[in-house]
Formats: structure tokens, sequence, C-alpha cells
């Protein structure tokens, strides 16, 4: 995982998914994730649907492997494509 000083922010992800419509990103174990940038009850969140399911990434929990619902997220930021790769390549 890259170092907080190497981290896009969550506002700049956000804002790039959010024009783009999607972001697609692989975890390192090969999952496949369809990333939407969306509000929800006044917030700004990340979604993150793999197969079935979805992780929801919010800015208070941004580039951690847990999200502040208890959910593992570490997969969205340590794959290749990961969301960072992802920004990175859409800026």
């Amino acid at each position: 995982m890259r170092p907080p000083s190497e981290q896009p922010t969550f506002d700049a992800v956000f804002l790039r998914v959010r024009a783009a419509g999607r972001a697609d990103v692989v975890s390192s174990i090969g999952t496949r994730y369809s990333m939407t940038a969306e509000v929800s009850g006044g917030r700004r969140v990340l979604i993150a649907r793999p197969r079935s399911g979805q992780v929801r990434i919010h800015e208070d929990c941004w580039g951690q492997d847990l999200t502040c619902q208890g959910t593992r997220a570490g997969g969205a930021f340590n794959g290749s494509p990961s969301i960072y790769d992802w920004y990175e390549a859409h800026r």
C-alpha cells in the first residue's frame, strides 16, 4: 500500500470518479470492483461493488483496510490497477 504522502486525496478521487461515471479496479487477489462516487445521506461516498455486495468508502476511512462500518476495503487500494492507479491514469 502507498504511504499516505503518496496517496491522492479522497476529494480528488471522488471528483474524478464522479466525472468518469465509474472506476474499474482489481484487488491483489483478483477481485474486480466497479466503483462509483455518490452522495448518500448528505455524505460523499465511493462505493466499490464486487460481484456481489458493496463496500462503502467515506473520507474518514479513505486508504484504510477497514471502512468505518468495519468492512474490508483494502482490495480497492492494493491491487493492480488499484483505485490509486486508476486515478493516476485518468487525471
